[in-house]
């Protein structure tokens, strides 16, 4: 009322001078609408209380001439400027898979073999460069991420959601106009982003310090505006509102240090310390000013159920300003009738399978050898027809090798093609790239009762590239010490070459099948291969070459050992050249509490004593393994797992690699041991064993699980040998287990036909 007044007493007075001056057949120009901005608070997840209040805006007929927004606000105020409508943006809010888009993780469907290992297997992994050698500076610290979220997942999102308005523009010439505000950083300053990439500026007024990655704009380096200016109400008076309406998040700052215990309160709390003052003046700006109550949600709640009723709070929050908001539109309604109205035709919205013409697929910041295979992996090439869903489905293949920090698309209009006798609109897709820092330091963690703590340390050089020159190496401190070191060259067309080195030490009890007596082993093995792989493939992947092992058994194993002996031992090891092959498929949507896929791996390994290597008489021998398992969901809980453990020697073999069966971890003490479940110790069995195992899960919680497993070996000397009497052993297990950020931890009761004893055994974290 206070901005009316002047503008009524102004046009009374000029309205005489008008009849004056006009011919009195002259038509009248009607005065001009006063504007309606709208000024919308961030707040994250909370940000859905805003579509509730447009919503009802929208059902009682209250117009928006213009928006500005911060950090969330700015996203929904964006998308209400691009055309969208509330009832959209709720179903749009309430479906994103937001553990996708508010981090940096890659689903398992995209990842190639090779990644997913290393996400089952380490605790974190940080990748970095190692500076300009030229100028010979080391700083490593310096190519370390900004932060924890790169966004571009988000920035994607943004793109694929303002189609036809993702050029580079100016933000006043959207169907409503809008403007956001982020800071700058470098100079702790607020920047109005009211041109160019639309997207751009949605990601740049959201970058939480510290959560997401900053964002470079001409010149500037900025992160969240909710550190400047959180209720942007003035840059609504700015854009030339008249009347303001104001939604604000923000919850008063909290006196009582126990609602300062988790990461989102604290983060509410820092920008409520930045912004007050500013926040203050903004409140003084609105005519119309919500607060709606959204009491018992913070900044990270992106569930659905919580979206929804924030959606809802904020439609009742408006609803309880239904006088103010209907005297606000008797006002507007003095000078026509009061509608939405947009000044441009909405955005294009492009539905996951509708079928789209790529007129040009061009690919920025990547090597002519990676394109090719990029274009050839995700299938986007141009002059082809596709849809979102292949797009996204190639831009998550292309984010799976973790080649790249970040991967971007647009999707830019082009013009209306006939393609058979069809008219259809044809787009150019742009994808650019970020090459992911080279090198990568890795961490791995583990507690068992068997072997104690372990810790796994892993550097790889160049790993992060698609091809080249690739080397790592990983030390597994624990009780029982593995060394493995690989040196590979890359060429992804053809697939690697690797040469590899591994080292164990073990020190593992082990009984006949047919004795209660343990036998103690202190076992070294040393391993050198030359091979051939394919790593970049999804859920497939192979190994083919040769090898050459070293086993040696020793009572004692010391430091002083080793500084005498040295590792190898050369005088006291048994030496076996060979050559193998092994396969393996992993379509499993989680490495380690699946509800879908299957995991397979078989392989075939031909060995020969070296003493016997050039003699005429075949002393060769073949070891054939085998092991599937596949998970069976019968309901969102209850899942079935049956699975099949076997290895089968062929010729006069070696002692080393007779069968061992034995705990939850295959490979444990020796490559070739074979899990058996309720025993914790390992078991010598004959020639020819198989091992049928089924596990019953079920989810108690939302990450507890409780599991039934229960297995049988069948073993025999069928394939030589006197004794051919076919032998039956059983084992069973009760596991409690809890999915956790650092690993699963899980609690095993088990029981046995070998020993039929009880044991328990309890694991802390990745199996490694």
């Amino acid at each position: 009322m206070k901005k009316l007044i002047p503008a009524v007493l102004f046009l009374l007075l000029c309205h005489p001078l008008t009849q004056a001056q006009k011919p009195h057949s002259a038509v009248v120009p009607q005065p001009q609408r006063p504007k309606v901005g709208l000024a919308l608070s961030g707040g994250g997840a909370k940000g859905a209380a805003h579509i509730g209040v447009l919503k009802y805006m929208e059902e009682i007929g209250i117009p928006i001439d213009c928006i500005a927004g911060t950090s969330m606000g700015s996203i929904i105020g964006g998308l209400y400027a691009l055309g969208y409508t509330p009832d959209e943006m709720a179903d749009l809010i309430s479906n994103i898979n937001w553990s996708i888009y508010m981090s940096n993780n890659v689903d398992r469907y995209y990842q190639s073999s090779t990644i997913r290992a290393k996400k089952s297997t380490y605790l974190f992994s940080v990748p970095f460069g190692s500076g300009n050698f030229q100028e010979k500076s080391f700083n490593i610290l310096s190519t370390l991420p900004s932060g924890v979220i790169n966004g571009a997942s988000l920035t994607n999102l943004f793109n694929r959601l303002s189609v036809g308005y993702n050029d580079s523009m100016d933000f006043s010439q959207l169907p409503i106009p809008f403007c956001c505000v982020a800071t700058d950083i470098l100079t702790g300053k607020p920047v109005i982003l009211n041109h160019g990439n639309f997207a751009k500026a949605i990601r740049s007024s959201m970058a939480i310090p510290g959560v997401f990655s900053p964002v470079e704009w001409d010149g500037h380096l900025l992160a969240d505006g909710g550190m400047v200016n959180n209720f942007p109400a003035d840059l609504c008076l700015n854009m030339g509102a008249d009347f303001i309406i104001g939604i604000e998040l923000a919850e008063e700052m909290a006196r009582d240090p126990k609602e300062m215990k988790s990461l989102p309160q604290q983060l509410s709390q820092y920008l409520s310390i930045a912004v007050n003052s500013k926040r203050s003046e903004n409140r003084d700006l609105c005519d119309i000013y919500l607060h709606p109550d959204i009491t018992g949600y913070n900044m990270l709640s992106f569930s659905s159920a919580a979206i929804d009723t924030m959606v809802r709070r904020g439609y009742e929050c408006a609803q309880a300003h239904r006088e103010e908001l209907l005297l606000l539109k008797q006002r507007l309604e003095k000078y026509g009738p009061c509608s939405k109205t947009l000044q441009t035709p909405r955005v294009n919205i492009i539905a996951s399978d509708d079928s789209i013409l790529l007129t040009n697929v061009l690919y920025k910041g990547v090597l002519p050898i990676d394109a090719h295979w990029l274009i050839k992996r995700g299938g986007l090439e141009s002059g082809k027809v596709t849809t979102m869903n292949a797009i996204e489905r190639a831009i998550g293949i292309m984010m799976g090798t973790e080649a790249y920090s970040s991967i971007t698309y647009n999707i830019l209009p082009g013009d209306t093609i006939v393609t058979n006798g069809k008219p259809m609109k044809s787009y150019q897709l742009v994808i650019m790239l970020e090459p992911a820092e080279p090198h990568l330091l890795s961490i791995g963690f583990r507690y068992d009762s068997q072997e104690k703590s372990a810790i796994l340390f892993h550097f790889g050089f160049n790993e992060q590239r698609l091809s080249g020159f690739k080397a790592g190496i990983d030390f597994n401190l624990n009780y029982n010490m593995r060394i493995a070191t690989k040196l590979s060259w890359c060429n992804i067309g053809l697939g690697d070459i690797n040469f590899a080195y591994r080292y164990h030490n073990s020190t593992l009890s082990i009984r006949s099948h047919d004795s209660t007596s343990l036998n103690s082993w202190r076992v070294n093995h040393h391993n050198f291969s030359l091979y051939l792989s394919e790593f970049h493939l999804r859920n497939f992947t192979f190994a083919c070459g040769i090898d050459e092992d070293f086993y040696s058994n020793q009572n004692s194993f010391s430091l002083n050992d080793i500084l005498y002996n040295g590792i190898f031992h050369f005088d006291q090891a048994r030496g076996f050249f060979g050559a193998f092959l092994h396969g393996l498929y992993d379509n499993l949507d989680d490495a380690y509490f699946a509800t879908k896929g299957l995991y397979a791996k078989a392989g075939v390994n031909w060995r020969v004593d070296n003493k016997n290597l050039f003699k005429k008489i075949d002393q060769s021998f073949f070891a054939f393994n085998f092991n599937a398992q596949t998970f069976i969901s019968t309901s969102p809980k209850f899942t079935v797992i049956p699975q099949v453990f076997a290895r089968i020697l062929v010729g006069k073999n070696s002692a080393w690699y007779d069968n061992i069966i034995g705990g939850t971890i295959p490979g444990r003490y020796l490559d070739h041991q074979l899990p058996f479940i309720g025993l914790t110790n390992t078991v010598h069995v004959d020639n020819l064993a198989g091992i049928g195992r089924l596990d019953l899960r079920y989810r108690i919680l939302d990450k507890l699980y409780i599991y039934l497993m229960s297995n049988v070996l069948l073993s025999a000397n069928w394939i030589y040998g006197d004794n051919n009497a076919l032998r039956i052993n059983y084992g069973a297990a009760l596991r409690a287990a809890y999915d956790t950020p650092l690993g699963p931890i899980s609690l095993d009761l088990n029981w046995n036909s070998f020993t039929k004893r009880p044991s328990l055994y309890l694991n802390i974290g990745h199996t490694f």
